[in-house]
């Protein structure tokens, strides 16, 4: 699913400060129903969630590539399929994302999903 949508990213992308809820995640489902949360509150930062624990960690924007350095984590328990929500963000993000732009939303491809995400404004 890694395939390259075949659009350039611009060299300073619109997301940073940002903050994106998924609304469509295809292939593998996030457990519990997510949704993923992604911010980036800063350059070279981002945030995820997709029901339990956020992660935090270093971005690096490389193109149409978005390659995450090591992610720190919130350590709660989650109860029933949220449980697994974490097992899915590291399987989602163990690879470089590929990611661009459709209108407003963002587009993250992972090696077994691709999900949809649309601005959340507060």
């Amino acid at each position: 699913m890694n395939d390259a949508p075949g659009r350039a990213a611009p060299a300073d992308p619109h997301f940073v400060g940002r903050s994106y809820t998924s609304t469509v995640v295809n292939g593998a489902q996030i457990p519990g129903g997510g949704p993923l949360q992604v911010s980036f509150p800063a350059a070279n930062r981002i945030s995820l969630t997709a029901g339990c624990n956020r992660h935090i960690g270093e971005l690096q924007v490389d193109g149409p590539l978005l390659r995450l350095g090591a992610l720190a984590s919130t350590m709660m328990a989650c109860p029933g399929p949220r449980a697994q929500a974490d097992d899915w963000i590291t399987s989602f993000t163990s690879e470089p994302l590929t990611w661009y732009s459709v209108g407003q939303a963002l587009v993250l491809v992972g090696p077994d999903a691709q999900v949809l995400l649309t601005e959340k404004y507060s």
